[in-house]
């Protein structure tokens, strides 16, 4: 598939202006498929839906370079963001869970072989994401098997101070079920179990110690809700960015 230039050049005048403008030199070249990559998303996230899906199914069949980035994002990362925005749009449109799973498979893929750090999401994120649409089809015995699967995963992001983003999204799914489903003091202690795989902080440590301490347990699933909306610290080394160690 191959965009008109006329069109192109609406999608990039789009995304280079309004609120949240991305400067034209990062979007402009429709030659590189890293630029549609960040045009389509950046339609996605302001809710150019259609736009969007037409832009980055250009890049669906890219094979993306597996060499380190020297900064930012490598490209395999910007692939892992399109497929997860790709699944999330099929599903939007035409609720085709087939379809959509296709886009997640490869975006967990990738996650899996991709042997650097991850500067943008964090890997358990988009099996996450796979998880909800999963449950939203109805196809609960493809949920368990991967709850069960991220739970058991060994790969620790940094593995110093525990931090395992398959193992923390795990908890934090089965938690928002149990909730969904007013078993609210088993969902409290669920999310507890998630916050022994999250990047903790100081301030986390903190804030993690006054939930354990929330006698009621609709304020302590609030309150480890309310953490889990805050990034800490990144979830894989970048630079000289450490946790403290678990106690």
């Amino acid at each position: 598939m191959k965009i008109e230039p006329q069109e192109w050049q609406e999608y990039v005048d789009f995304v280079s202006g309004g609120e949240w403008p991305i400067p034209r030199g990062l979007v402009s070249d429709y030659n590189n498929w890293l630029c549609r990559a960040v045009v389509g998303r950046a339609l996605y996230f302001r809710e150019k839906t259609e736009a969007a899906m037409t832009v980055l199914s250009t890049v669906v069949d890219v094979e993306p370079s597996m060499e380190k980035p020297k900064s930012g994002m490598g490209e395999v990362e910007h692939k892992i963001l399109c497929m997860r925005d790709l699944a999330k749009i099929v599903w939007q449109l035409i609720e085709n869970s087939e379809a959509a799973l296709k886009f997640w498979d490869e975006a967990v893929h990738l996650c899996t072989i991709w042997p650097y750090n991850f500067s943008s999401v964090a890997r358990g994120e988009i099996s996450y994401g796979r998880l909800s649409m999963l449950w939203a089809a109805g196809k609960y015995d493809l949920v368990e098997a991967q709850i069960k699967e991220m739970a058991a995963n060994e790969r620790f992001e940094m593995s110093e101070y525990n931090v395992n983003s398959y193992r923390y999204f795990a908890y934090k799914f089965r938690a928002e079920r149990e909730y969904a489903a007013k078993n609210v003091h088993k969902a409290a202690l669920i999310f507890e179990e998630a916050f022994k795989y999250y990047p903790m902080s100081v301030e986390a440590r903190r804030e993690e110690n006054k939930a354990k301490a929330m006698q009621d347990m609709e304020d302590r699933y609030q309150k480890f809700l309310h953490m889990s909306k805050v990034q800490y610290l990144q979830w894989e080394v970048v630079d000289d960015t450490r946790g403290p160690v678990r106690g």
